[in-house]
């Protein structure tokens, strides 16, 4: 027989108990108020558009990575999506090239690889522009978790089976 046992919830603390820096403003008019004022920060949440992350990125492979802040990745898609491309158009001229000189065997032979680079490099660019609309819509993800865990507070809970 299997049981499932919740020990408890470890713990559970309000926005004011943690995670937060309190700062204090003396009253600056010349009165004898001795009030302070005190309050939290609240980290600034930076989002980014997901739809232009997508056209930067559909205009200039990994255009829409650098927009995210993911200047790696930009440089990996963009170096290979750029490298597809060109070697799509070179295997394209020496196709042409062979099919004007009827050299029908390297005909067929870079026909087929320019129809093979088309379909890797249509793949390719639509898996940036994916990537870049993903990671613009996951921009603030940790952040926005770190603002939920300091206003909810944290709950966490132990599963035993037998």
């Amino acid at each position: 027989m299997r049981c499932v046992l919740l020990l408890s919830i470890l713990f559970i603390f309000t926005a004011d108990a943690f995670n937060g820096t309190d700062y204090a403003f003396q009253d600056t008019l010349d009165n004898d108020s001795s009030e302070v004022i005190t309050f939290k920060e609240v980290p600034v949440i930076i989002r980014r558009n997901p739809g232009t992350a997508l056209l930067r990125s559909a205009v200039l492979p990994g255009w829409g990575q650098f927009y995210n802040d993911e200047p790696l990745k930009g440089i990996v898609f963009g170096t290979l999506e750029l490298g597809l491309l060109s070697w799509l158009i070179t295997e394209h001229f020496a196709a042409e090239e062979a099919r004007i000189n009827n050299d029908d065997p390297a005909y067929q032979i870079h026909r087929q690889r320019r129809l093979d680079l088309i379909w890797y490099t249509s793949a390719a660019w639509l898996f940036g522009m994916l990537d870049a609309y993903v990671d613009a819509y996951l921009f603030s993800f940790s952040t926005e978790n770190e603002v939920f865990e300091r206003e909810t507070g944290i709950a966490a809970a132990v599963f035993i089976n037998f």
